[in-house]
């Protein structure tokens, strides 16, 4: 995992239980990681900071990297088929970058300039998606990376997560705030709102295979947790 703030910004666990704190390559925000299983790679961005990506191959010595834009990157991640990490962010000219080693980036312009808060890569449809917490339309999907493309979103809600799940063949989001607070789509294009368990804050929203479900947390209310 790693930290926004701290002099050790990285921590890894062999069991989830037993944390080890580790240096970042640089003292900036970082927001999100993912790994690549193909390059054996560990890929983290940053939203601010002199060189907003870094990368590890062992979750323990980290390389800084210049993001292809000076850029407030909040979400990364990987698609094999492509053998590319994508990264979106809040705000800039090109919001979405694209690298095939974690180490070169190449900017794109987002479908829209909105306020894109995550992206996520489907195998089966070959697809990365990312939602948005603003805009006339607050999903957008691309094939590639390299072009997007505008999604009529379910609701005018703040997304703010999304993940895919491989077993039941959906994107899930969730939002922080708005009516119903979780979307899904079959493929990325058709979205259907759903209730929240409760109306909190909803943050980040992922996928476990193995127990086949969805699990979300929330930076705010009663049960900050919901499946």
């Amino acid at each position: 995992t790693i930290s926004q703030s701290g002099n050790y910004r990285v921590m890894t666990s062999p069991d989830g239980i037993t944390f080890e704190s580790h240096v970042a390559a640089e003292a900036n925000t970082w927001s999100s990681i993912c790994w690549s299983p193909e390059l054996l790679l560990f890929c983290a961005v940053a939203s601010d900071g002199a060189n907003r990506v870094m990368t590890s191959p062992d979750g323990t010595n980290w390389t800084a990297h210049p993001a292809a834009e000076a850029n407030a990157w909040v979400s990364v991640c990987w698609s094999p088929a492509l053998g590319k990490f994508c990264a979106v962010s809040l705000a800039g000219a090109n919001q979405v970058m694209t690298s095939p080693d974690g180490t070169n980036w190449t900017s794109i312009a987002a479908a829209q300039a909105n306020i894109w808060r995550s992206v996520t890569w489907s195998p089966a449809l070959s697809l990365f998606c990312a939602v948005s917490q603003n805009g006339a339309n607050r999903v957008m999907t691309s094939p590639t990376g390299a072009v997007w493309t505008s999604q009529v979103h379910a609701e005018n809600c703040t997304w703010y997560s999304v993940c895919w799940s491989p077993e039941l063949l959906l994107f899930c989001a969730v939002a922080q705030t708005g009516g119903n607070r979780v979307q899904t789509s079959p493929n990325g294009v058709d979205w259907t709102a759903h209730a929240a368990a409760e109306d909190c804050a909803w943050y980040s929203v992922c996928w476990s295979p193995a127990l086949g479900l969805f699990c979300a947390v929330s930076v705010s209310g009663t049960n900050r947790i919901m499946t």
